[in-house]
């Protein structure tokens, strides 16, 4: 595109140094005696165009060019020593193991728990106290004996009702038999049969002969049952084992009399 503007600029130029013969003729028809000398002038106009190009150049680098460069000071960034960062993390490993030793602490709390549990020893209390009981009636209760029912027979007057055993202690007749309850043979007949009298009731003091089990026991009125029916006694420990050896029976039913 530029180079058709300069072309039509230099075809311009001439275009306007040529003479205009109609311009002349009209002269002369006017000039006729006049004659002048034509002069033609021409006029060159150069014109300057500045035009821009891409170009690529390409630059041969020798091997030998290269290693000249790096030669400038640049070479002392090197001072930056990055292999001692790795020495730094080590240490941060080393350090983890340690955490497992509170482990430790866990096993002292078990061997105090197993030492308390061997404690239930004092059951064995109450089975020594029976056998204390057994030889209670080898020593004769005061004023009391006892033989076997051939011995002797039930008179016509005698009673039918349980028999049991109790503690004895202060009765109800005014008598502190605290202590004896293996060692005498002593009896307490119902409130219904001795009435509302305690001290110097006529029956306190009295004896009865009571047989079960084949046996046959003599007893010291000396307290008054208030929880028995008519007919029921209850007797000191002394007696019950001597009728039947050993408390198991509990309540069981007998014959006994006044003596």
């Amino acid at each position: 595109m530029k180079t058709s503007a300069i072309l039509c600029a230099a075809l311009a130029t001439t275009a306007l140094a040529q003479p205009h013969f109609n311009g002349n003729k009209r002269r002369h028809v006017h000039n006729k005696h006049a004659k002048r000398a034509l002069v033609t002038e021409w006029v060159t106009e150069t014109a300057y165009v500045t035009e821009y190009y891409d170009a690529t150049s390409t630059v041969w680098v020798t091997p030998g060019a290269e290693s000249e460069e790096p030669e400038p000071s640049n070479t002392k960034y090197a001072q930056f020593f990055e292999p001692e960062k790795p020495t730094v993390a080590q240490p941060t490993t080393t350090a983890a193991p340690p955490a497992p030793e509170p482990k430790a602490p866990p096993p002292p709390p078990t061997t105090p728990t197993p030492t308390p549990t061997p404690t239930p020893e004092p059951t064995p209390e109450p089975v020594t106290e029976e056998p204390t009981e057994e030889p209670a009636p080898e020593s004769p209760a005061e004023g009391s004996k006892s033989s076997d029912s051939g011995s002797s027979s039930a008179p016509s007057d005698s009673h039918s009702g349980d028999l049991t055993y109790y503690d004895v202690g202060l009765g109800a007749c005014g008598f502190d038999d605290t202590g004896k309850d293996n060692s005498d043979n002593i009896v307490a007949l119902s409130h219904l049969l001795m009435g509302t009298q305690s001290n110097g009731n006529p029956m306190c003091g009295q004896t009865i002969t009571v047989s079960a089990n084949g046996k046959e026991v003599v007893c010291t009125v000396r307290d008054k049952c208030m929880g028995c029916e008519p007919e029921a006694i209850d007797v000191s420990k002394a007696a019950f084992l001597e009728l039947f050896g050993s408390l198991t029976a509990g309540r069981t039913e007998v014959k006994w009399w006044f003596n």
